[in-house]
């Protein structure tokens, strides 16, 4: 059968047609056998991994299984009891509780897997022994819980600020533990802070007042100190609360013969060694609850520095002079100038003498001669017998038969000196006037003969001694 051209295209087009539809028929069916393929394998690779994450979490059980072990009571239910029993009366005694009754009060199995315990423990004491009791149980690694913890006060107690203090307990025994297992240790992950700091929360809180401050003190201090003289340190602690006072008191032993003044912190100390010395000092405030602080002070204890000379005062007695002896109506008057002072003393007799370092009493007067007495003795102040006008006295009058006024007397009973001018003659240049002094044998053993000039200064043992010789030595 002939097809036209036409018909020839249709057949053509059908066929093509046909063709693709089949085509797309296999291709649907190849890709479906892969589609699901992945699919397999993605179902098979996550079944893979739960199955390890299965795995990993029985290892996981197993660790904390065995970790429980450890923390567990013996299986034995005897051996069980007594141990807990046991622990719970250190503990009772660890914490200081008054009266302290420890005690069971039943248990119970849950599904072959544990046995529980149920325990309680009373006594009475305060709150930082409560505060003790609570951090010590805690920090017990077994497998324990606080079930009720009471405190009640006692009004009535004879000791203040006592509590009936109650605690019930719950601890486990795991079946697959040994009958003998040993308790566990002190070491309990379930504290995050230490005794210290829960204390300081609980015990030390002042719920009227905001939160103490421990007093300002410098951690060390260093001190030096001289051997043989007393030290004296202040500590001066500062409190930045107001209102409060703080107390000072030694921390541990103290250096031998130191003393601390509790109130004012003064310290005081005299070394009697060379040497490094270490003493601490803690300073509280009054406070509630009471901080302190402590100092570590350090003392070096060096020798004393050299002497220094003090410079010999000066005295008014050595620049003053007999400048006349006269007599009036009432008798005879000694005038005696200070150079000095600018001032001339006008003297009778009976009347007291006050120059400088000197004090006495006019004795008597005469004609060229005034007698004192101070500190017990007396001493005559004579006129020189040559008188002023630089005559030579070559009489050779030696003034020894009394001429010079003392009326003879040498002092010869102890209770009087006499210095006398002697007619001795010295050199002496022109315009000027010399003079010669004489110490009688009466003196003190040593003194000698000397002769000087008005400006000579001359050593005599008695301290009021030299003011006299030169109140002598310029008459």
């Amino acid at each position: 059968m002939n097809l036209s051209q036409r018909e020839k295209i249709l057949a053509a087009g059908v066929g093509l047609i046909l063709l693709l539809f089949i085509g797309n028929y296999i291709w649907g069916t190849i890709s479906k056998g892969f589609s699901d393929k992945a699919d397999e394998i993605t179902r098979l690779t996550q079944q893979r991994d739960d199955q390890k994450l299965q795995i990993t979490a029985g290892s996981i059980a197993k660790s904390k299984l065995n970790r429980l072990v450890s923390q567990s009571l013996p299986s034995n239910e005897e051996k069980a009891r007594a141990q807990y029993l046991e622990w719970l009366i250190d503990l009772a005694d660890e914490c200081e509780l008054i009266d302290p009754l420890p005690k069971t009060e039943g248990d119970s199995v849950e599904k072959d897997l544990y046995q529980s315990f149920k325990f309680q423990l009373s006594g009475t004491g305060t709150i930082e022994n409560a505060t003790k009791l609570l951090h010590a149980f805690h920090a017990k690694d077994y497998l324990h819980r606080i079930l009720r913890f009471d405190m009640q006060p006692l009004p009535n107690s004879k000791i203040p600020n006592q509590l009936k203090i109650t605690l019930q307990s719950e601890v486990l025994a795991l079946k697959n533990a040994k009958p003998d297992q040993p308790p566990p240790g002190n070491n309990a992950p379930r504290l995050e802070k230490s005794y210290e700091e829960y204390y300081n929360s609980i015990v030390g809180r002042n719920i009227f007042a905001p939160t103490n401050t421990p007093p300002a003190f410098e951690k060390s201090k260093l001190v030096s100190a001289t051997l043989g003289i007393k030290m004296d340190v202040g500590l001066g602690a500062k409190d930045a609360d107001p209102g409060q006072v703080i107390k000072y008191e030694f921390e541990g032993e103290p250096i031998k013969g130191m003393q601390l003044d509790p109130e004012t912190g003064n310290l005081s100390w005299t070394a009697m060694e060379l040497g490094d010395y270490k003493v601490a000092v803690r300073a509280t405030d009054s406070g509630i609850p009471a901080k302190s602080s402590v100092q570590l002070i350090s003392i070096k204890v060096q020798e004393p520095p050299p002497a220094v000379k003090k410079p010999k005062d000066f005295d008014v007695a050595s620049q003053a002079f007999v400048s006349a002896l006269i007599a009036d109506g009432k008798g005879p008057q000694a005038w005696i100038r200070s150079k000095t002072e600018n001032k001339t003393l006008y003297l009778r007799q009976g009347e007291q003498l006050k120059l400088g370092d000197i004090e006495g009493k006019v004795i008597s007067i005469g004609t060229n001669f005034i007698e004192f007495e101070t500190e017990g003795k007396r001493w005559t102040v004579g006129q020189d017998a040559d008188g002023s006008d630089g005559s030579d006295g070559s009489d050779g009058s030696d003034g020894s038969d009394g001429s010079d006024g003392s009326d003879g007397s040498d002092g010869s009973d102890g209770s009087r000196k006499t210095l006398r001018f002697s007619s001795k003659r010295l050199p002496r240049s022109p315009g000027s006037r010399w003079f010669g002094l004489e110490y009688r044998s009466d003196f003190p053993p040593g003194l000698t003969r000397t002769f000087c000039t008005h400006h000579a200064t001359v050593p005599i043992s008695s301290p009021h001694q030299p003011a006299f010789v030169e109140l002598l030595r310029r008459a």
